[in-house]
């Protein structure tokens, strides 16, 4: 009897290798075709999850905090005249305490000046250049003077939108053409010395443009540093500001 074979093929329907491999290869292909659906249902969720990206646009501070206040709509000009009387012999934080501790029998004051803004720092502090010129006069001493200084000037205080208010003070040079009688008592004197005027000022407002002045006039030697004058003079005065 003849033995089948066993190199002969198998009919397709026989489950031979041929059906097999194909059988694996669309099995591969399905389970591929599931895990990219998978990852893709994963992806689509992520979107939908995860938030939308959001502009953010860069956090600028506020000028006016860090800037100096502009003074471009401020009156930068101020023509000022005064009248005052002699303090005697009394020092300058004397007649800081005690205003009214005048000496107008041995002279009485006029003068006038003109100023000019020039700067504005930490918003409520402003910088201003002045010259002025003076003449004391009366029974016992007469004088001509002038002056240039720079003044700092404070209007920051909170009463201001009902009567605006300044407070000023000046470093400058004082010239005077002789020596009235308190600058006679010191051992030593100069026709030029060191110039201090601290001011108040008021006004209203609506108004700002017009100024009460209350001014020392003060000149000394600022202890010898002015050819080794430690003595000086002092003038209290009150005057008026028209800015422009």
């Amino acid at each position: 009897m003849r033995r089948p074979d066993s190199n002969q093929s198998q009919t397709p329907g026989s489950g031979g290798p041929t059906a097999r491999s194909r059988a694996a290869r669309a099995g591969l292909a399905a389970v591929w075709l599931a895990g990219a659906s998978v990852a893709a249902s994963h992806a689509a969720a992520a979107d939908l999850l995860a938030p939308a990206p959001v502009a953010v646009a860069p956090t600028i501070p506020d000028a006016s905090l860090l800037s100096p206040a502009p003074i471009a709509t401020e009156k930068l000009w101020g023509l000022a005249v005064f009248f005052g009387s002699s303090g005697g012999q009394h020092d300058m934080h004397q007649l800081l305490i005690k205003p009214w501790l005048l000496h107008p029998e041995d002279y009485v004051w006029t003068g006038a000046a003109v100023n000019r803004r020039i700067g504005r720092f930490w918003t409520d502090f402003s910088v201003e250049l002045e010259g002025g010129v003076g003449h004391r006069f009366g029974p016992r001493y007469s004088g001509n003077e002038a002056w240039v200084a720079t003044f700092v000037r404070y209007d920051g205080f909170f009463w201001n939108d009902r009567l605006y208010t300044t407070l000023a003070a000046s470093t400058g040079l004082n010239y005077l053409d002789s020596f009235p009688r308190e600058e006679l008592a010191s051992r030593r004197r100069s026709h030029i010395l060191h110039y201090f005027a601290p001011e108040l000022t008021f006004a209203l407002p609506d108004h700002k443009e017009h100024e009460f002045v209350f001014r020392f006039h003060h000149r000394s030697g600022v202890f010898g540093t002015f050819n080794g004058v430690w003595g000086g003079s002092n003038v209290v005065s009150v005057g008026y500001r028209h800015r422009f």
